[in-house]
Order: C-alpha cells, then sequence, then structure tokens
C-alpha cells in the first residue's frame, strides 16, 4: 500500500511538472523579456518530470537505456541554464525545437483518451498483423495481449501490455522538433513530417508483434537467473526483445531517418552543429574544472 501510494504521488507530480513543462514552452515563443526565463522553466520542468520516471522505468520495466540518458540529463539541464540566461541563440533555437516537441507530444500523455485513442490505433493493427499470421492470442484488457498457454505455476499467460511509449510518438515528436530548427517552407517542413511520422509509427507496430511473440515464446531465455524481475514471469526474453534489440534497432531507424533529413533540408547540419558545439564546449570545460 505504501509503494502504491509513493507510486501515485510520483505520477501526479510527473503530470504536474509535464503541464508546467508546456505551458512554459509555449509561452517561450512569445518574444519578450521573460522568455529566457521561460525556457529555463520549461526545461528544469520536463527534467523533474522525468526524474518522476526513474523508478517506474527501472524497477517496473526494467529499462536501463532511459534512466541513463535522464541522468545524463542532468549537467546538459545546467548548461541550458547558463546559455538561456546569456540569451544564446543556438540554444534559444535548441528551446524552440523542444517546445514544438513538447506541444505535439504532451496531449497525448496529459489527455488520457487522446492518448488511449492513439494506444488503441497500435492494438489495433497488432492484432491485425496477429489474425493475419494466425498467431494464437487473447485480449486480457484493451490493451493487454495475454499467451494461451499459461506460465508454469501460474493461472495465466504471458501478458504485455501495451501503453503510450509503445507507440513511437515520443520519436515522432523529438523528430519533429528537430524539423523546427531551421527555416524551411511549411511544404518541405510538412513532407519531412511525414518522412519522419509514417515510418516510425509502422516500424513500431512490427517491434511491438516481435516483442510480444519474443516474450511469449520465450525465445530469449539468456541469463535468465540473472535478468529477473519480481512481477514479470519470464523477464529475460522480454528484456533482451524490447529493452535491448528493439531499443537498438530503434536507435538505427533514428539515425536513418536523420540521414534521409539533412539529404532533403541540408540547414539543419548547420542548426544543430551550431547547438552540439555549444554543449561540446561547455561539456569539456565542466570536466577541465573537476
Amino acid at each position: 500500500m505504501r509503494e502504491n501510494s509513493y507510486l501515485i504521488m510520483l505520477e501526479v507530480l510527473k503530470v504536474i511538472c509535464f503541464v508546467t513543462a508546456l505551458i512554459c514552452f509555449v509561452l517561450f515563443f512569445v518574444p519578450g523579456r521573460f522568455q529566457k526565463y521561460l525556457g529555463i522553466a520549461a526545461w528544469s520542468a520536463l527534467v523533474a518530470g522525468f526524474l518522476c520516471m526513474l523508478p517506474e522505468l527501472m524497477f517496473h520495466e526494467g529499462n536501463v537505456f532511459y534512466p541513463v540518458l535522464i541522468i545524463l540529463c542532468l549537467p546538459l539541464l545546467y548548461i541550458t541554464i547558463r546559455r538561456l540566461l546569456a540569451e544564446n541563440e543556438p540554444v534559444k533555437n535548441f528551446t524552440r525545437g523542444a517546445g514544438v516537441a513538447a506541444i505535439i507530444y504532451a496531449p497525448f500523455a496529459i489527455f488520457e483518451p487522446l492518448g488511449n485513442w492513439l494506444i488503441g490505433t497500435v492494438v489495433y493493427w497488432v492484432q491485425q498483423f496477429f489474425h493475419l499470421i494466425d498467431y494464437p492470442f487473447k485480449m486480457a484488457a484493451w490493451n493487454m495481449f495475454e499467451s494461451l498457454w499459461l506460465i508454469p505455476g501460474f493461472d495465466h499467460g504471458y501478458r504485455d501490455v501495451i501503453v503510450l511509449g509503445c507507440t513511437g510518438i515520443t520519436a515522432i515528436a523529438i523528430l519533429i522538433g528537430v524539423i523546427f530548427l531551421t527555416q524551411t517552407s511549411w511544404k518541405k517542413k510538412l513532407g519531412l513530417i511525414l518522412l519522419v511520422a509514417v515510418p516510425i509509427y509502422v516500424v513500431n507496430i512490427f517491434r511491438n508483434v516481435f516483442v510480444i511473440m519474443a516474450y511469449f515464446g520465450q525465445w530469449f531465455p539468456w541469463l535468465e537467473n540473472i535478468v529477473t524481475h519480481p512481477t514479470i514471469p519470464g523477464f529475460a526474453s522480454y528484456f533482451w526483445a524490447h529493452n535491448v534489440m528493439c531499443e537498438g534497432g530503434a536507435f538505427l531507424l533514428i539515425i536513418l531517418i536523420a540521414f534521409l533529413m539533412f539529404k532533403f533540408a541540408p540547414g539543419l547540419i548547420s542548426s544543430i552543429r551550431d547547438i552540439v558545439d555549444v554543449y561540446v564546449t561547455d561539456v569539456k570545460a565542466l570536466v577541465r574544472k573537476r
């Protein structure tokens, strides 16, 4: 009961942080004397929201990749705050891109009916693919797939829940934010958005299919005595399929899409280079101070 109360409190704090970040990112687009402070508030609230997600990611999902990224955000947040106070143009541009990403992602994360609608579309297409290949499954809930065979020692089958993170909306929002880092025509922006959204959404369907089949079939029981989870039976296969193979595959897909984006919008390269140069310079300065 105490653990549940703790998780509920973190969930409430996470929502508050993300709503605050969204409001501040939107207001950041309005020029004025308080613009840099709104940017600082937006980034701080966003990182605070991510920190609230750490226990769930690490202990419930067994995810390692995202927690490491969140921890690495802390020194970058410090650099961002310093640069925004100094009115650094590349970091202001970066903040505008992050604002676009937040405006796209936040409605799905904050408004449950909208998020559930997106989850439902993924569930539908995964179901249709399973029907097409005649793969046996049942639905334990509207977004929970369950194997027809029982887990040894349990009265139910293996289960996998499709959540918002399984829809690809995070990667789509981030890459659309990247698109808005450079000045291009709206026609080109629309083309780039389609280049980002369509392949990520489609590949994500097959990512979910692969994870479900690998977990239900226990394809990768590697180091199963070490890679365990207190509430997920047969967790090793899920871990290797979802947290290693699919995360790695998603990273490669994003690199490929980014390469195509740079090809069709060369101005993105210089915009990103300017931003990266700022952070690399400041990170080196921080390391030298130590």
